[in-house]
């Protein structure tokens, strides 16, 4: 299809592309000594690597169908216990292999709870995230907390050629395997399968329980990767950490459903809306913006996606029925977070 004489189809698959790229040049010619400059670019980039990575770890669990509130508190005890870690003057091995394997462990708790004991997930991983936040404090004595390890902070504080901080490739790396195991390999279009219908994938032979399990532990993997990163870039942490991360990744993952792969909860729409977030709220910040118009920035940007992919979803639901009928077997789908996603 020739997207050139299609300007409908462009607009479908990379409205928010467009759209983000239409913010930067506004911000641009509105602020061009304070917005429009290298520095300012190359933070945007370095800040949201640890934002962006978190907004991965929400697409295995959506994508299987599920939500997983418990990533932002994820985070936000991974980091807290890299911190504690570094304090004691662990080796920088070790605590990578703690803090990633905390992170699992969350996870797969998830999982448990879900699967096997059969709770729904938004209230199991509610309770998770509830249940962490008490463990910061007990981790914290609820007060601030640092590090001055500086192997540990040389994990993200190098610098590579260009000035880009090295956490930026770390979230490309993250978003390149994903990116691959979603979309190139069975475990991606089974996943999906999952979350189109667990009843249908199961008669036909899908293992879904694997499945979603392998979603929630990799959604934790994601989450102490994150946490991780942020203890070593940030150096500090609060006993409150994690929460203010969960509706930005969310926000950027229902975006992301609406690009690229519209109808789908896929890697680089994710990735697109990480950065039109950050780029609006930088933006909004530099013209003087109060700082309660990011969150409230956000929450309309969350709002606006997820009506966004649930139209995108309807559409093609409407447009997959003739052919259904015919047929007389495809599934229906459902809005992207209640099982829409379709085997690639």
């Amino acid at each position: 299809m020739n997207l050139r004489l299609n300007p409908g189809v462009l607009m479908k698959n990379y409205g928010i592309v467009v759209f983000l790229v239409l913010m930067i040049a506004v911000f641009a010619l509105l602020m061009p000594d304070t917005f429009a400059t290298s520095g300012n670019f190359r933070q945007i980039l370095a800040d949201q690597a640890v934002p962006g990575i978190l907004a991965l770890a929400v697409i295995l669990p959506l994508a299987a169908g599920e939500f997983d509130l418990s990533v932002g508190a994820n985070l936000g005890i991974c980091t807290i216990t890299g911190i504690v870690l570094a304090g004691t003057g662990l080796p920088l091995p070790l605590i990578l292999l703690a803090t990633l394997a905390l992170g699992m462990l969350i996870g797969a708790i998830n999982a448990f709870m879900t699967i096997v004991v059969g709770v729904n997930a938004f209230i199991a991983t509610l309770g998770m995230a509830t249940i962490l936040a008490g463990l910061n404090l007990l981790l914290t004595n609820s007060t601030l907390i640092t590090h001055s390890s500086d192997a540990f902070s040389a994990l993200t504080g190098l610098r590579l050629p260009g000035g880009l901080q090295v956490a930026v490739f770390y979230f490309l790396a993250a978003a390149l395997i994903l990116w691959f195991v979603l979309e190139r390999t069975p475990f991606g279009r089974y996943l999906r399968a999952t979350g189109l219908g667990r009843d249908a994938a199961e008669l036909s032979g899908v293992r879904t329980k694997r499945y979603l399990a392998a979603a929630f532990i990799g959604a934790g993997l994601l989450g102490g990767l994150a946490g991780t990163l942020q203890a070593s870039r940030a150096g500090n942490a609060t006993p409150d950490l994690g929460p203010e991360f969960l509706l930005p990744a969310y926000a950027a993952a229902f975006l992301g459903a609406t690009a690229i792969r519209a109808g789908y909860f896929n890697v680089w729409g994710t990735v697109t809306g990480v950065y039109l977030l950050a780029v609006g709220a930088n933006g909004l910040v530099i013209l003087g913006a109060k700082t309660w118009v990011t969150n409230v920035f956000n929450g309309v940007a969350l709002l606006i996606a997820v009506s966004a992919a649930t139209l995108v979803q309807r559409r093609k639901t409407r447009a997959l029925r003739p052919a259904s009928a015919a047929a007389g077997s495809a599934p229906a789908e459902t809005p992207p977070g209640q099982g829409a996603s379709t085997p690639a």
